[in-house]
């Protein structure tokens, strides 16, 4: 028997309520205020001093963080015994809310039994069991017991059944290592028994991270077999963590995966790998590629696709790596790298690899084309923007050769802005210097330092200026120039070879050479912006004429074009005064950039917007490709119309015509849109190229994605990608959702009909379940 604890008045009667504190003794007999035990209720009751305190109406105990709240509450100082009933609940102080019809408890509310009992782990998972035996320890046993994260009750109050359970003999939450075990447990779904198992274990839904396996998911497909990852949570510290996550196939092995992350003030990383030992997969000695063996079993024209004589079987580890992280430095430093490097070219797509999470966005993991692989220091201020950074590329193109990929190793570039006394406008002064490596070609290093100019006036009538001018001075140093670029890395032999090196700088016959240019740039803008407004409709069209003055120059036989090979010219780039994205690529000569945008809102719900321009030069300019539109004395037309409609539709189109016979040289036009529960976007591409063959001058896509909620649970939706120029259909998937406040069911087809030397059709169905609480 506990010694007796003293019973002491701390409140007075307001209104029928009255308040009595309990300081119950230590081990040693001695009352200490930290184990101090607050009653209030509307009537408290003791007959005489060593008789039980009986509180009854609104009663409220209060243990340290612990509150415990009934309709009846006992209390005897010779037992130290809490006996509770009526609408019992019980606050843990740490989240979670215990319900009972009963409850009897030591006084420090810590030790005890329950009857009906019922807990609330979190906002959503509840445990219930006809008993339960609450220890001081940190342990309840919970017998005959039900779990589930699922609503209980409907919109209306009324009771239904979860979509799933566990049920279990005996169920220990032990709160000392924040785990829930269940013994003889039974996992249920929408009331029906789907598996036993002797013994279960998972972390308590209210700890944030706990060791533990995650959600599995299932998939099977034509090219690798029936496909099971299941991933297992391993949490490290408070700051980082680690998620192996290894994928069976059936027809290709097991494959090897995991994530790392952390994070701390200055600091963060993310690093996602895996690794196999392949099977199922052969090597071809002749092309170097990998391929399943049975897609290299397969005829064509009566022999193998991959002979016998020319297979390898035996091949080395096979594995990918992408990763992303920072750290911040002293003085506004900082240091960033990004990591994406896979084993071999086919690798992404044979095994089906992307970056998850937070990298998911780091390459184009629908169509693999290259990975970039980068470090740099980092410096951004209000005025300047320094960096200095090295980047590695690798191809994932069959038709290239990674020994021709160039790599910045290094590149440093620094740009400072300056405010312009008395005559005002901005100044900047900024140096560029980069070399690139090939394993083999061409090697080359290039230092640039400029100067810009520009201010910007607006008159009191409405007309905008600004005027602009640049001075630049390039420096090139190149070696092996003889061995070429990628472009010219064919496998036609010497003819073809010979054929593609004469657009080459000095026809590529000067193994080492060095070249030096200045590049004045100077120009004029003009625009006027002119508006009407009225009660329901806003009319603003702005045209805009921009004279660029450069000298005119062709230096196509002295610089390599390495960093503006890839651009487009249309309405967003029709102003920029030089249209070159990079360094390598200069526009010259005199030229007009003109133009005229418009935007009309109609009752503040349809807006329409576009551009429409044309360049026009002095003379003709041999520095762009005639595919561009560039380069004539009249360019191609370009320009731009958008439409939005309220929130539930999109327009968005680019378009690029012929300047002499209005042909469509290139067309991007992308729909979204949104109608109750359905919701879709059409994606419309062609580009024309009147300098190939016919048979190949035109590439056209169409891509089609679309949704439709059937009700609040259930979702289908899909995507198709046309080739409209070939005639066949590249990619298209279906996908079947459930989805409730506990649950989510997920259905996916997919056909990838993207072949090519190493891969055929391929599909596959896979199965994904996301249950919470688990």
């Amino acid at each position: 028997m506990s010694p007796v604890g003293t019973l002491v008045l701390v409140g007075a009667i307001a209104g029928s309520s009255l308040a009595y504190a309990v300081q119950t003794p230590d081990a040693g007999g001695q009352q200490t205020e930290d184990e101090t035990v607050l009653f209030s209720a509307d009537s408290v009751i003791r007959e005489r001093d060593d008789a039980p305190i009986l509180a009854e109406g609104n009663v409220q105990a209060f243990f340290g963080t612990q509150t415990l709240v009934a309709d009846q509450l006992t209390y005897d100082p010779d037992t130290d015994v809490v006996i509770a009933s009526g609408n019992v609940s019980i606050f843990d102080g740490e989240g979670q809310t215990y319900f009972a019809d009963a409850v009897e408890l030591t006084g420090n509310l810590r030790d005890g039994v329950a009857t009906n009992f019922a807990a609330l782990l979190n906002e959503q998972t509840r445990l219930a069991g006809s008993s339960v035996v609450r220890r001081s320890s940190g342990r309840n046993d919970i017998n005959n017991a039900a779990f589930s994260a699922c609503p209980i009750c409907d919109d209306k109050g009324e009771k239904k059944r979860p979509t799933w359970q566990v049920k279990a003999l005996r169920v220990t939450q032990d709160t000392n290592d924040q785990t829930i075990r269940f013994r003889n447990a039974v996992i249920e779904a929408w009331g029906v028994p789907v598996m036993y198992t002797p013994y279960l274990s998972f972390p308590d839904p209210a700890v944030k991270r706990k060791a533990g396996f995650l959600t599995p998911s299932i998939g099977n497909s034509t090219r690798s077999g029936l496909e099971i990852e299941l991933p297992y949570y391993l949490p490290i510290s408070d700051h980082q963590d680690v998620t192996f996550s290894p994928r069976y196939f059936s027809k290709l092995g097991l494959l090897a995966k995991a994530e790392y992350r952390v994070r701390t003030h200055d600091a963060g990383a993310v690093f996602q790998g895996g690794f196999i030992q392949p099977n199922g997969i052969v090597r071809n000695t002749v092309s170097g590629s990998y391929i399943t063996e049975d897609d290299a079993n397969k005829l064509v024209s009566g022999n193998l696709t991959v002979p016998l004589a020319n297979r390898e079987t035996d091949i080395g580890p096979r594995w990918h790596l992408f990763g992303e992280g920072f750290k911040e430095l002293d003085n506004g430093w900082r240091a960033e790298f990004d990591i994406d490097i896979v084993s071999d070219k086919q690798y992404l797509r044979q095994y089906d690899i992307e970056p998850e999470g937070e990298l998911r966005e780091a390459i184009d993991v629908l169509q693999p084309d290259r990975l970039e692989n980068s470090f740099a220091f980092v410096r951004r201020e209000a005025d300047s923007f320094t960096q200095l950074s090295t980047t590695m590329f690798q191809s994932l193109r069959t038709s290239e050769d990674n020994d021709f990929m160039a790599d910045a190793m290094p590149h440093f570039r620094h740009e400072k802005k300056h405010p312009v006394p008395l005559v005002g406008g901005e100044a900047t002064v900024g140096s560029d210097f980069l070399y690139l490596h090939r394993p083999s070609g061409l090697d080359s290093a290039r230092a640039v330092v400029n100067a810009t100019y520009d201010k910007s006036h607006t008159t009191k009538g409405g007309h905008r200026f600004r005027g602009f001018a640049e001075v630049r001075a390039d420096h090139y140093r190149y070696t092996d120039a003889d061995q070429g670029i990628q472009a010219c890395n064919v496998d036609d032999g010497d003819a073809a070879y010979e054929e593609c090196r004469i657009a080459l700088p000095r026809e590529a016959r000067k193994e080492a050479f060095t070249t030096s240019r200045v590049l004045p740039t100077a120009g004029l803008e003009w625009s006027y912006p002119l508006a009407k407004l009225t009660d329901s409709q806003t009319f603003i069209i702005e045209p805009k004429i921009q004279a660029v003055v450069s000298p005119q120059g062709d230096y196509t036989d002295h610089v390599f074009n390495e960093d503006s090979q890839f651009f487009q010219f249309d309405g967003v780039t029709l102003f920029d005064w030089s249209k070159s994205p990079g360094l390598d690529l200069w526009e010259d000569g005199q030229r007009l950039n003109i133009g005229v945008s418009g935007t009309a809102i109609f009752n503040k719900k349809l807006t329409v917007s576009g551009t429409l321009g044309q360049q026009y030069r002095t003379e003709t300019s041999t520095a762009f490709d005639s595919d561009t539109g560039l380069g004539s004395t009249t360019s191609d037309i370009v320009g731009d119309v958008d439409i939005v409609y309220g929130r539930n539709l999109t327009m968005d189109n680019r378009f690029r015509f012929d300047k002499n016979d209005g042909t469509l040289r290139r067309g991007e036009s992308t729909i979204r849109g949104r109608m109750g529960p359905f919701a879709a976007n059409l994606s419309y591409l062609r580009v024309e190229d009147p300098q190939l063959d016919a048979t190949d001058q035109r590439d056209e896509f169409l891509t089609t994605t679309a949704s439709y909620a059937i009700n609040d649970r259930w979702t289908v939706g899909g995507n198709w990608r046309e080739n409209l120029a070939e005639g066949e259909t590249t990619a298209r998937s279906l996908l079947l959702r459930y989805r409730d406040d506990c649950t989510i069911f997920t259905i996916n087809y997919r056909f990838d009909n993207q072949t090519g030397t190493d891969f055929n059709q391929n599909t596959s169905l896979t199965f994904n379940v996301d249950v919470i609480g688990f």
